[in-house]
């Protein structure tokens, strides 16, 4: 994990504070046992250290919010409680389009006083807890953020058990408030449910509907994505390639690129009312988005997993864990301060 040197810094300090006694508040999101983990694909624990003092062990998930956007006339929140049952550990980690680590301006809770700027956001839940992070913009484009950033997030969770694991869903929103009155929710793409094959159901006129496209590269080699438009009778209508977009980044496989860009951009005219859009990318595991906006109103699309057309479809694409979830489980974490309103 990439963590710059005044965030590496906080942790340290927080750390020799937690050793020498550990605050009432603190939730205690790890077990002094090791937890079975293996419902949750084959997991083992991750270690939770406060300095180089062992705390204990918890189960870990991951998964990417494969597009963001602050600053400009574009704000961006991510949401999320801890389950009933334990606390949980957060740990949000920021990336430009092309997967690296992007400093951003977030505040908690839409309280001003809680600033910070940083790459990442680590903190800790209690039990039923909840918590909004607000992204305002790149650190560099303080205080007004006139220019819109873009990137992923990348989001994990540390827990007792593998239960409370399974039951922590963050929720990230986006809006162009007031030049476009919606807000839009969006899923995560969990590392261990990523396909190679994806596909969705829209409707474009080029006017009153419009439709949005973002492919994230979950896979080592860099990959242009085949994108294949099908009409309301099943018939082919156009297809069409993306540029190429960066592979996780090496060393550590930690976070891949992005492309985003509306259908039109990707096709010079689309068939007439409903169709259904594949995205191909062969050998490569992807994460796909797909946004419907229709005049006043905008929604996040269902997408699902597909086979590719021609011999290889009688072969089930299957969703497939990403390389870097074994990567990302094996790394130490050092513990995480609780939250205070």
């Amino acid at each position: 994990m990439h963590i710059k040197a005044p965030h590496l810094i906080a942790l340290i300090v927080l750390a020799a504070a937690l050793a020498h006694g550990q605050s009432s508040n603190q939730p205690v999101y790890w077990s002094t046992t090791m937890p079975n983990c293996s419902s949750l694909g084959n997991e083992v624990p991750v270690t939770v250290e406060s300095g180089t003092t062992t705390l204990g062990y918890s189960c870990f998930v991951g998964g990417t919010f494969v597009w963001f956007a602050s600053g400009g006339i574009w704000s961006t929140a991510i949401r999320v409680a801890a389950p009933a049952s334990a606390p949980v550990g957060v740990i949000y980690t920021f990336y430009d389009e092309i997967g690296n680590n992007l400093s951003l301006d977030t505040t908690i809770n839409n309280n001003p006083s809680s600033l910070a700027s940083g790459n990442g956001v680590n903190f800790a839940l209690n039990a039923s807890q909840p918590v909004e992070i607000e992204l305002l913009g790149a650190t560099s484009d303080a205080p007004d953020y006139q220019k819109t950033a873009d990137g992923s997030v990348y989001v994990e969770f540390l827990c007792p058990d593998p239960t409370t694991c399974s039951n922590a869903l963050p929720q990230l929103l986006y809006s162009a408030l007031p030049a476009y009155p919606w807000s839009l929710s969006v899923p995560i793409a969990w590392d261990s449910a990523l396909s190679r094959q994806w596909s969705a159901v829209c409707v474009e006129d080029g006017v009153t509907n419009v439709v949005g496209l973002v492919i994230y590269n979950e896979d080592t080699v860099a990959t242009s994505y085949t994108v294949d438009v099908y009409d309301s009778t099943g018939t082919l209508a156009g297809s069409a390639k993306t540029p190429s977009i960066p592979p996780l980044q090496t060393p550590g496989s930690d976070e891949g690129g992005i492309y985003s860009a509306l259908l039109s951009d990707l096709f010079p005219s689309l068939p007439a009312g409903l169709y259904k859009i594949l995205v191909d990318g062969d050998a490569s595991l992807s994460a796909v988005e797909v946004l419907q906006i229709s005049g006043p109103s905008a929604t996040t699309l269902q997408v699902a997993f597909d086979t590719a057309p021609g011999p290889a479809s009688t072969a089930a694409k299957l969703p497939q864990p990403s390389v870097k979830r074994s990567h990302r489980a094996s790394i130490p974490r050092q513990v995480a301060a609780g939250l205070r309103n």
